[in-house]
């Protein structure tokens, strides 16, 4: 047996299919969820939102608690929240009812305000925000000629990440990384080895839509390969601006999006970085990364640029032998160039007095339905294998030094 299967025989356990399972950490502490640090649910929406809410609890009290203290900060008041919780449970009404059930199931038995759960789902990219540098890597780029996407999610400290695992009723297995108490997914890989992911992008065409979290989670309950989640995504009703990076285990591309307007670039033999700003053709019309004010609030707008430069470079350095492990490295990466941390790729910054950076990642490989998680800053927290179908969260998830990191894990990322 190799270290690999090991590794993978080690961390599997017996699970019941239709299930929703949560890890739910806090960047830099403890275990976030209600008592248990492996979490199942399933059923149907209502029974999963029951569930989901009973056993997260803490975890979303904690997110609702700090995405109120920090909608000021974003210019938004009780009455702009409200609003916003309105438009999207009107949405849904219409379009996804049964994201309905799951929220107001979640928010009666997380003991939370089902208002307020809306205004979170419907603003936390804006309040608490999300930038993001991510990777996608195919054929001759690559070490075994798979395709890769990789993600690091950047984010205000003190929002808890959680580790998901769900078999809808109606679309494909799939398990993936976000907050506790959104019903969307920020990054993911689905029974069929699709992975899916975003880095949010600024835009003047937005509209009345799915967010970018809701896309990410419907695209992979939907997808058969990457084509068929390319087309998925732009024929999507979508509410703003973002770039999906979207894979199989052959196949990559990315999807430049407003509300209104999409763009492909399919990644053939390379590897190819992206940040938060438009790079594909005829899409910079859209961009407002540099005409709107409140974008310098946010460390991922103000160093874009030089995260796509180094990531780019550290990309074509590796050419040829791109794999798991070289991709959680490119995540852990604190450029020479700069003292100042804001602008790595490994990101550390304070903006206004507001703490921010980068807080987890996923390394997806389609070929072996694996996802490789982070929680927490990369250079310091554990890089844990995951399969589709074996969803085992070791515990505690994020803790341990480099040290400790390396040892425990480096084996597993291949």
């Amino acid at each position: 047996m190799t270290g690999d299967e090991r590794n993978e025989s080690e961390s599997s356990i017996n699970f019941t299919y239709r299930d929703f399972i949560i890890g739910s950490f806090s960047p830099f502490g403890s275990a976030a969820e209600g008592g248990e640090e492996t979490i199942k649910l399933k059923g149907s929406p209502a029974e999963i939102g029951e569930q989901y809410g009973k056993q997260s609890k803490k975890a979303i009290k904690d997110n609702l608690e700090f995405f109120q203290q920090m909608a000021p900060l974003a210019g938004l008041n009780e009455s702009d929240l409200a609003e916003a919780g309105s438009e999207l449970e009107a949405f849904l009404a219409k379009e996804n009812p049964e994201l309905i059930e799951q929220l107001k199931a979640m928010a009666e038995h997380a003991d939370v305000s089902y208002d307020e759960l809306l205004a979170f789902n419907a603003l936390e990219e804006e309040v608490i925000g999300d930038g993001c540098t991510t990777v996608l890597a195919t054929g001759d780029a690559t070490q075994s000629g798979n395709a890769y996407y990789h993600k690091t999610r950047d984010a205000s400290r003190g929002s808890s990440q959680v580790v998901v695992q769900v078999e809808p009723e109606d679309g494909y297995t799939f398990i993936g990384i976000t907050s506790a108490g959104s019903t969307g997914i920020a990054m993911g890989i689905n029974e069929n080895g699709v992975s899916v992911g975003n880095n949010v992008l600024s835009t003047w065409d937005t509209g009345r839509g799915y967010g970018n979290l809701t896309v990410i989670r419907l695209a992979l309950e939907a997808a058969s390969d990457a084509q068929d989640g390319v087309v998925f995504i732009e024929n999507l009703q979508r509410a703003s601006g973002s770039v999906y990076g979207v894979a199989d285990k052959s196949e990559a591309a990315w999807v430049e999006t407003t509300a209104n307007h999409s763009a492909v670039h399919w990644v053939v033999d390379e590897a190819m970085a992206h940040t938060n700003h438009y790079i594909l053709p005829g899409m910079e019309q859209f961009d407002t990364l540099e005409t709107n004010e409140s974008n310098e609030r946010w460390s991922w707008y103000v160093s874009t640029h030089n995260r796509l430069d180094r990531a780019q470079h550290l990309l074509d350095e590796d050419s040829g032998k791109i794999n798991s492990q070289r991709l959680v490295a490119l995540s852990e990466d604190q450029d020479p160039a700069y003292d100042d941390s804001t602008y790595w790729i490994d990101s550390d910054a304070e903006i206004n007095g507001v703490k921010m950076g980068s807080v987890s990642t996923g390394t997806f490989d389609g070929s072996k339905l694996r996802m490789w998680s982070q929680l927490g800053q990369p250079s310091v927290s554990p890089a844990i294998p995951f399969r589709v179908d074996q969803p085992h969260i070791p515990a505690p998830f994020n803790s341990g030094k480099q040290s400790d990191r390396s040892k425990e894990t480096a084996g597993n990322r291949n």
